[in-house]
């Protein structure tokens, strides 16, 4: 049973394949799946799934049936695909994928498992009869998968280092990459500034295409109590609130807020401002300073690189201020860990370094200690995750789980099955 899902785990969560050769001739095999309906594609380093859910949440909330297709998933990869509120079953995706393999056999092409799921997902937004589709970018731009349709509007959320062995080892470098997603005579929203603007705005004025710019096009007032006002070039939005917990959600709102904006005012996908307003109250995201325990406050966040970093501490000094919190972390070998660690640093004492067997460019635990040593008043190796989130847990202090988003899924999906040491 689910021989294609099975196939599809043999390709390597973490495998990347840059170019979009494969994609289009399969793609073109199936008859073109991604041209029969509208979407919107959504980049950068970071924020990009919280903004992706958000537009899709203020457009289903104007009465649009939406497709959203996100990364990574934290426990079963049907998280990946949605229709309003619900995901693909598993049934149904091991369809897609069935039609999707079966079409690189006849022409001879292997599709890496990122590209494998996102021709999937173009051909069950069809069976499900979408108006419209949000599309988170998996890495970059130019050559992500996602960037095989005209979009009917791009959005890049920011841009900072991260990816940097493909996507470049200097900000404007790494814009460029997130700037491939412009299309000629589309719409474009960014929360950028700077020389990722400058390499964006560039863009844009050689694509003719309309350039919505944060600080300059529309902008926000932050309230104490992360409430937010919007101010655009139609909408003044007084008093907006996202249910998603961290400062830096504020931002990821008002950038969905003026792309729903932009849509209004350039095409056929009209958003009411109040509902917009209802919509931002209701979105949920997993793994994005998602509470496990609030009395003696457990959190995990998929926060991986330095600029996450520097958000989840704002964020936890905001929610807790003064508080010490412990850290369990692991990283992958194309990370900046020891920047990443030292910034958490500044709200803790005790790391707890761990690992993860089977993903292929997880660090081991010596590695870790060996670039963070010094940081922190007390570390502690422990190879096994659940050893050590348990360890963690036995200090009875405030604590948080970041590093990786493989780290979150794993934990999440033990602690869901209530797993314990003893069942090992």
């Amino acid at each position: 049973m689910f021989q294609n899902l099975k196939k599809l785990d043999t390709k390597g969560v973490d495998s990347v394949k840059p170019g979009l050769e494969r994609i289009t001739a399969v793609l073109e095999e199936l008859e073109y799946p991604h041209e029969k309906k509208d979407y919107i594609t959504v980049a950068g380093t970071n924020g990009k799934g919280s903004v992706a859910a958000c537009i899709a949440s203020i457009l289903e909330a104007n009465g649009y049936r939406v497709g959203l297709f996100t990364s990574p998933h934290l426990i079963d990869v049907t998280e990946r695909i949605k229709v309003g509120k619900e995901e693909i079953t598993s049934e149904e995706l091991e369809e897609s994928l069935g039609t999707v393999f079966t079409a690189c056999a006849r022409i001879g092409v292997e599709l890496s498992y990122f590209e494998l799921l996102t021709v999937a997902a173009f051909l069950y937004f069809n069976h499900k009869s979408i108006d419209i589709g949000v599309l988170e970018v998996g890495m970059g731009g130019r050559w992500d998968s996602t960037n095989v349709c005209d979009h009917v509007a791009s959005v890049i959320t920011n841009v900072s280092f991260d990816h940097t062995e493909y996507l470049g080892n200097t900000l404007g470098k790494i814009a460029a990459e997130k700037a491939g997603i412009i299309k000629k005579n589309g719409l474009m929203v960014t929360g950028c500034t700077g020389e990722p603007l400058s390499v964006i705005e560039r863009r844009s004025r050689e694509s003719s295409s309309r350039c919505h710019r944060i600080e300059k096009d529309f902008t926000y007032r932050e309230k104490g109590d992360l409430s937010f006002d919007y101010m655009g070039p139609r909408w003044n939005l007084p008093g907006l609130k996202i249910s998603l917990s961290g400062t830096h959600q504020v931002e990821n709102a008002a950038i969905s807020v003026a792309t729903a904006e932009l849509l209004t005012m350039h095409t056929r996908y009209e958003t009411d401002p109040e509902k917009t307003r209802e919509a931002l109250s209701g979105v949920s995201l997993g793994g994005r300073m998602e509470y496990l325990n609030r009395e003696i406050p457990v959190i995990i966040d998929g926060a991986h690189n330095t600029a996450a970093g520097e958000n989840l501490v704002k964020s936890l000094e905001f929610y807790h201020p003064g508080t010490r919190f412990n850290f369990l972390v692991t990283m992958l070998d194309n990370k900046d860990i020891s920047g990443f660690t030292e910034i958490l640093s500044r709200v803790s004492g005790k790391l707890i370094i761990t690992e993860l067997a089977g993903v292929k460019k997880s660090l081991g635990t010596e590695k870790i200690l060996g670039l963070v040593r010094g940081q922190f008043d007390s570390i502690e190796t422990i190879k096994d995750p659940l050893r050590a989130y348990e360890r963690l847990l036995d200090y009875g202090e405030a604590a948080c789980v970041c590093g990786s988003f493989y780290l979150i899924g794993y934990l999440k999906e033990a602690i869901e099955n209530e797993k314990t040491l003893d069942s090992n």
